[in-house]
């Protein structure tokens, strides 16, 4: 036999959708009083208005509750404000209720924000950020780490920057024009009116000598460390515009020339002699040059020398090789025998020189210049 059973129900009927209301005021500011010019018209953000302006005067913050134009007397506080009710002192609520916080310094431990701005004293916009890209016009930036992007014309690449792409002319230059001084790389660092293209320049003309220095250095290039060193390789191309160093000589006595004389031209009128320089590991393929122009006797002695010994290296005196295979050693002396007798020296480290039962490692060899022209 079946069971039934009475129960009430009850249920709500749901309501017709009812009309769009209307979109409300979008705040506009914090703006400058006097950043608005006389004539604007301000909104208090009523029916039908777009806009709920608030200003800035007096390190205070007022929103307009009242639309009005702007004149020279409704400042906020003015007896024309006070008597038309125009600005109400902002309500820190309302504003924050409003989306937008004003303060004069905010601590925030956490911050989260689609977009955000900063404007320097006359109201211009010096840093945003905003969709995902940052724009900063001015700042002080300290301990920064690029890892990506890109500087200018150049490219941030692993360790290093790289010009992107590989058809435009990115280029670096340091330069102090005060004191003459130029140096720069790039794809073209030469100016127009130069009428060449250049991918290296540097340049020192100081004519103050401003390091008491008297002489003008525009680059140093060293290689050392290994067995073969190329401090400079040229693979292709004319050198123009080549000199080479002169040491004058008019002393008489001892003179140690250095690694860094070239062409020397002795003038004495006394007996001199010049003693060869010291070499080192990484000086194979030395050159001087040696005129003498002088009235005086002029002699050449031979110095110290480093060559290697397996993967260590010897200090010892070399020996000079000369005319038609003569063999000068030890602190023997070779004489120029006329005036504007010259010779060439060329410093070989690897060759040994056997005399009798004595080695001699590491070879200066002569190469005769004319003597009598």
């Amino acid at each position: 036999m079946g069971v039934s059973r009475t129960q009430v129900v009850k249920f709500i009927r749901k309501g017709d959708t009812g009309d769009k209301g209307e979109q409300g005021a979008v705040l506009r500011g914090p703006q400058a009083w006097s950043d608005c010019a006389t004539g604007y018209a301000f909104q208090a953000g009523k029916e039908g208005e777009q806009w709920k302006d608030v200003v800035m005067y007096n390190n205070n913050y007022y929103a307009c509750i009242k639309s009005h134009t702007k004149t020279a007397s409704n400042y906020p506080g003015s007896t024309t404000d006070r008597n038309n009710g125009y600005w109400q002192l902002g309500d820190k609520i309302e504003l924050v209720a409003t989306k937008l916080l004003l303060a004069a310094y905010a601590l925030v431990e956490n911050l989260g924000v689609e977009a955000i701005e900063m404007k320097d004293s006359s109201g211009n916009v010096v840093f945003k950020a905003k969709d995902g890209t940052v724009t900063c016009k001015t700042g002080t930036f300290n301990n920064i780490t690029v890892q990506s992007g890109n500087i200018a014309g150049f490219k941030v690449s692993g360790n290093g920057l790289t010009n992107d792409p590989f058809t435009n002319d990115a280029y670096i230059i340091f330069r102090n024009d005060s004191m003459g001084a130029f140096a720069g790389i790039g794809g073209n660092i030469l100016p127009a009116t130069s009428g060449a293209r250049g991918v290296a320049r540097f340049e020192n003309h100081d004519d103050t000598d401003e390091w008491g220095l008297g002489v003008n250095y525009a680059a140093l290039v060293s290689a050392r460390g290994s067995r073969d060193n190329r401090a400079l390789q040229i693979d292709g191309g004319a050198v123009s515009g080549f000199a080479l160093k002169n040491t004058v000589i008019s002393s008489s006595g001892t003179v140690n020339l250095t690694r860094y004389d070239y062409n020397v031209i002795a003038i004495n009128d006394s007996d001199l002699t010049l003693v060869l320089p010291i070499m080192q590991l990484y000086d194979d393929g030395h050159v001087i040059r040696i005129k003498r122009l002088g009235n005086g006797a002029l002699k050449l002695r031979m110095n110290y020398c480093y060559t290697y010994n397996g993967t260590s290296s010897r200090y010892s005196r070399p020996a000079l090789i000369y005319n038609q295979d003569a063999t000068l050693t030890g602190t023997n002396t070779l004489n120029f025998e006329s005036k504007c007798d010259a010779m060439e020296l060329v410093w070989c480290r690897d060759i040994i020189r056997t005399v009798g039962n004595t080695s001699y490692y590491g070879l200066w060899i002569q190469y005769k210049l004319p003597r009598d022209w």
